[in-house]
């Protein structure tokens, strides 16, 4: 290749780094300053980002010592690139593997992450053995094992075999593996998938199979207690500031209680609000029996629907997976078939995907934590500007005790935010909008 085209190559690794140096750094600050980013697939994400980025630091060093292959930095630079380039592949394993739990293993918050330490050795103890033993190999016929690949410092062409036995052989084993999972788990996906349409569509559809094992309406009485806050009402009206932004005084707590307990005349007792009383009235069998599977129906749903969130987003990480190996395995196979042969244009393409995997994975970690993103901007412009958002919509001396994302993440009362597993997503969607205590 001429010297233009190494010049080239160079200038998109370095610029593909950049953007996924800054990716990774997104993913790493977010998750850890905030919990509104402790989504389940998340945590996997934000150990994947160490790897990308120390894959990052090799590949901004680009060609610099591809000439000087005894040199420190050659040495270092081949050993991040055999290291942590692989890894993401397996990280990607990890979230499939982590579906493949759920759907048939009914894993929970703590059997899920018990999984993380045997994913941490996976893809970071394994990788670390030949990774380092390559820096002390050298043979005086074939020179140094780490040396001139081309795009960087990495495995040399007088060792090509080792390319493929300790390089591209074990990342396309683990994706032909996470690909096996995928279509082992698609019949199963569709399935609830179509179920959830269904449940939407029509009220009287039937209800959703639950991804869980547990059946929390199996008792045989039903006690129901609301408890509410009063609306604090000022001067001008109602105060509706939203919940999370600001901290106005603390409000009386008070229950609705709704009566139907006939009296010896047999009408019923009108119902009304008792202050600051509270009361548990037992409703009919009839229903208390509508009322549980009312909550039993919203339960599976959101049981089934969050298990097809993360299934989507793991299936997303695969997608990437794909755009970043095709171009540089179809390179090394055509250096393999023509081996005094370089093909410009699949280096030139191995150059722009292979440091983009800290992007890709930061891009889909925003796209499946959207809502969360716009919490945590909303609140740094507020924290910076030290203005409300919309301050002539309150009266009454407040100060701005608004809570940013970053510190206290109870912004939000949405708590599928903050669960660490599907079962948790589950568990937090039936609880998050009353306070119901439901036995039957």
């Amino acid at each position: 290749m001429t010297e233009g085209v190494l010049r080239a190559i160079t200038i998109i690794e370095r610029v593909g780094s950049v953007f996924s140096l800054l990716g990774c750094l997104f993913v790493i600050l977010t998750f850890t300053f905030s919990k509104a980013f402790h989504k389940p697939i998340n945590r996997l994400v934000f150990y994947a980002s160490f790897g990308n980025m120390m894959t990052n630091v090799g590949s901004l060093i680009a060609r610099s010592y591809v000439s000087d292959i005894d040199s420190f930095g050659c040495q270092f630079q081949g050993f991040l690139i055999q290291m942590f380039l692989p890894a993401d592949a397996c990280w990607t394993l990890a979230m499939a593997f982590n579906v493949y739990l759920t759907f048939y293993h009914k894993f929970d918050a703590a059997r899920l992450r018990s999984m993380e330490i045997y994913y941490l050795i996976l893809c970071y103890g394994v990788p670390f053995i030949p990774a380092i033993a390559f820096v002390f190999v050298r043979t005086e016929t074939a020179g140094r094992m780490y040396g001139n690949a081309t795009l960087w410092c990495w495995v040399s062409n007088g060792w090509d075999i080792f390319r493929i036995a300790t390089f591209y052989g074990p990342v396309w084993v683990v994706i032909l593996v996470t690909m096996f999972i995928y279509i082992r788990t698609g019949g199963e996906i569709y399935k609830k998938r179509k179920q959830l349409r269904e449940f939407g569509a029509s009220s009287s559809a039937h209800d959703p199979e639950s991804l869980t094992m547990d059946d929390p309406y199996s008792s045989k009485t039903t006690e129901v207690t609301v408890t509410s806050e009063s609306a604090e009402q000022t001067a001008n009206g109602i105060d509706l500031a939203p919940l999370g932004r600001y901290s106005p005084k603390p409000k009386p707590a008070y229950s609705v209680t709704i009566s139907s307990d006939k009296q010896s005349n047999g009408r019923p007792q009108q119902g009304g609000i008792t202050l600051p009383s509270k009361s548990t009235v037992p409703p009919t069998p009839s229903t208390a029996r509508a009322q549980a599977k009312s909550q039993k129906r919203r339960a599976n749903y959101e049981a089934n629907n969050a298990a097809w969130s993360y299934s989507k987003c793991a299936f997303l990480f695969f997608t990437a997976l794909l755009v970043t190996w095709i171009p540089s395995s179809a390179n090394r196979v055509y250096s393999i078939i023509n081996t005094d042969q370089v093909s410009v244009a699949l280096e030139i393409m191995s150059a722009i995907v292979l440091p983009l995997q800290g992007f890709w994975n930061m891009f889909i970690y925003v796209a499946t934590s959207w809502k969360a993103v716009k919490i945590t901007f909303s609140d740094v412009a507020a924290r910076i500007t030290r203005q409300h958002t919309e301050p002539s919509r309150y009266s009454g001396d407040h100060n701005d005790k608004r809570n940013l994302a970053f510190r206290l993440p109870s912004r939000t009362s949405r708590k599928d935010l903050e669960s660490e597993s599907i079962t948790e997503l589950t568990n937090s969607g039936r609880t998050s909008n009353s306070h119901h205590d439901a036995k039957r």
